[in-house]
C-alpha cells in the first residue's frame, strides 16, 4: 500500500521534522506535523562501517574528546554500524528513551539493510521524537551512558537491558561450573590419597552400638541424638548433619 514502511523507505518519503533544544537533553528532533501510529517518520544515515573501524573510532574519539558525552554509531547489523557523527541526516537529533515514541528498526530495502525509525504512538505537531538506543557497551564505559530520560519506567542506562541480563546470566554459570570444577578436583585428589595411604572407610559401615541396622556413618547423625549431642557438645551438629551424606553422594560420584 501506500503508507508502506519499505516503501516509502525506499522513496524516503519521511515526516518533515525540525531540530529544536530540548531542556535538560540538548538538540532534539521535533515533528512539524502529526504523525500516525506505525508511520514511517525518518532514516537514521551516516557512514556504514564495520566493527573493527568502530571500536577504533570510538577509541579515538574518546582520547581526543573525553569529555563529549554524544555517541552517533547505531548497529545496522551483527558487523555493521552507522556512524553519523560526520555523514548524517536530521534522525542524528532524536534523543533517546526508555518510554519512547519511535523505534528503530532495520529493514532490507532492495537487498540494502536501512535502519528505519517508525511512530509507536500518534506523535502530535511539536512533539520531541525519541526511541529506546539499546545501546552495546562494554563494562568500562557504563557511565557514559546513564539515562535521564525522566519516564516513569526509566531504567536508568541506555544499555539495552535484556542484553545486560544475559551477559551476567552466562557469567555466573561460568563461575557455578567453575565452582563446581574445583570441589570435583579437590574430592578427586582426596579420593587419590586416601586409597594410597589404604586407611578403611567406614563411610557404608553401621554406626556403632546403632539399634537400627540401617544407620550407616555416611548419613549423618539421626534426628533423636540431636538433644544428647548439643548438651554434651560431642560434636558440631551442623557440621555433622550437613557433610555426611553430601560426602557419600560426592564419593559415590568419583568411583563410578
Amino acid at each position: 500500500g501506500k503508507k508502506c514502511g519499505n516503501r516509502r523507505l525506499a522513496k524516503r518519503q519521511f515526516a518533515k521534522c525540525k531540530p529544536m533544544r530540548e531542556k535538560g537533553r540538548g538538540w532534539g528532533l521535533i515533528t512539524c506535523s502529526k504523525v500516525t501510529r506505525g508511520d514511517l517518520v525518518t532514516e537514521y544515515v551516516g557512514e556504514v562501517i564495520d566493527a573493527k573501524t568502530k571500536e577504533k573510532r570510538l577509541a579515538e574519539w574518546a582520547k581526543e574528546h573525553p569529555n563529549d558525552p554524544n555517541f552517533y554509531v547505531m548497529s545496522l547489523s551483527q558487523q555493521w554500524f552507522i556512524d553519523a557523527r560526520e555523514v548524517a541526516n536530521l534522525s542524528r537529533f532524536i534523543n533517546h528513551s526508555c518510554a519512547p515514541n519511535c523505534s528503530l528498526t532495520s529493514v532490507n530495502v532492495d537487498g540494502y539493510l536501512r535502519n528505519g525509525i517508525y511512530a509507536l504512538r500518534d506523535i502530535e505537531e511539536g512533539e520531541f521524537l525519541s526511541y529506546d538506543y539499546r545501546f552495546d557497551t562494554r563494562k568500562e564505559n557504563q557511565e557514559k551512558f546513564i539515562c535521564r530520560c525522566g519516564a516513569p519506567s526509566c531504567r536508568g542506562t541506555m544499555k539495552d537491558v535484556q542484553q545486560q541480563k544475559g551477559g551476567e546470566e552466562a557469567e555466573t554459570k561460568k563461575l557455578a561450573w567453575a565452582k563446581a570444577k574445583k570441589n570435583f578436583d579437590k574430592d578427586l585428589a582426596f579420593l587419590d590419597q586416601f586409597e594410597k595411604q589404604q586407611v578403611k572407610s567406614n563411610v557404608d559401615s553401621t554406626v556403632p552400638a546403632a539399634s537400627n541396622p540401617d544407620e550407616l556413618v555416611g548419613n549423618g547423625p539421626q534426628l533423636r541424638y540431636r538433644t544428647e549431642v548439643l548438651s554434651s557438645r560431642l560434636f558440631l551438629w551442623r557440621v555433622a548433619s550437613g557433610v555426611g551424606s553430601d560426602f557419600e553422594r560426592r564419593l559415590g560420584k568419583l568411583e563410578k
